[in-house]
């Protein structure tokens, strides 16, 4: 069972069917240019076909897609199939490993968001994307003062900073929604192999799901790091590596309140059975993040489920 995919060995027309529907995709997402939704698609075809015929078969039907792709396609829709060519790959050890599903969503986000960040980056050098700074400061001044003058009550100053604050935070906004794209297309996927005897990951119970003490840790020496950083810039708030170690303390602050909400859902889990308790926590989760990111970091550092296990068996 251990390097097994199916429960139930497909047939030769159904692996063609899907093969077939693969390319079929490819060539809808090339002359209608629907990057995405096809791309989106297309991951469960060929991962399909991958643990049905492994990499002899997968090899050669890559390869005519990608063909497809040259003659009929954009680079950002090249881009986006080539993306999800590796996501179905992923998908595929995944169930082969029988590696976690919340492990294979957050491998899906990282080489997401990499390779968008890679995608725009080249694009921008080779002039594919002009980025006109003068152009982007007129518009967000004029959006300013309309703002200004609809609502005289509006602090210009504060609406500047929220402009500010939101381009240096821009990639942890970004890799956010990158995230809930991985949860949603790993789900769809997952669900649509399910249905054809494949041997699917699951999710564990949230409150299960804890973040280990390296975490801690790594977030403790990243927020000292970010504090120096901050003191030496001075008011060069827009240095490179000001912004790099802010977006990375964002990503983790997020972890934290998630492991905050997962700590909360445990003891609500062992000291009651209502379901309308868990999405109430979730909106003050939202309302009270620092709280939930404290508690989340108290977690991680002093293992506080792990030793209520441990006393609760004790008992």
């Amino acid at each position: 069972m251990k390097k097994k995919f199916f429960f139930k060995q497909p047939s030769e027309k159904k692996i063609l069917a899907y093969s077939g529907g693969f390319l079929l995709l490819i060539l809808l997402g090339s002359l209608l240019n629907l990057g995405i939704l096809t791309a989106f698609l297309s991951v469960f075809p060929l991962a399909y076909v991958f643990g049905a015929k492994g990499w002899r078969y997968c090899l050669p039907l890559v390869i005519i897609a990608g063909g497809i792709l040259v003659l009929f396609a954009s680079p950002t829709i090249i881009f986006w199939f080539g993306i999800h060519m590796i996501v179905a790959y992923m998908v595929y050890k995944t169930i082969i490993l029988r590696r976690s599903k919340m492990l294979l969503t957050a491998a899906t986000s990282v080489v997401i968001f990499t390779g968008l960040a890679l995608y725009i980056f080249l694009s921008i050098k080779m002039g594919i994307i002009t980025i006109d700074r003068t152009q982007i400061l007129d518009f967000i001044n004029s959006y300013v003062n309309s703002m200004v003058e609809m609502n005289q009550g509006v602090d210009k100053n504060m609406v500047l900073e929220s402009f500010s604050s939101l381009q240096k935070s821009f990639p942890v906004t970004l890799f956010i929604m990158v995230f809930v794209y991985s949860l949603v297309l790993v789900h769809y996927t997952l669900s649509m192999l399910g249905r054809e005897f494949v041997i699917i990951p699951v999710f564990p119970m949230f409150s299960r799901v804890m973040l280990s003490q390296k975490s801690g840790y790594a977030y403790i020496v990243v927020t000292l790091i970010t504090f120096l950083i901050e003191m030496e810039a001075g008011g060069n708030t827009y240095s490179f590596w000001n912004i790099l170690f802010q977006n990375i303390t964002g990503v983790l602050s997020l972890a934290f309140i998630l492991n905050g909400l997962f700590t909360a859902f445990f003891f609500i889990e062992e000291k009651t059975k209502s379901n309308i308790v868990k999405p109430v926590v979730f909106v003050l989760m939202l309302i009270f993040s620092p709280i939930f990111e404290l508690l989340g970091f108290i977690d991680c550092v002093f293992k506080i489920r792990e030793g209520y296990i441990i006393i609760k068996k004790g008992r």
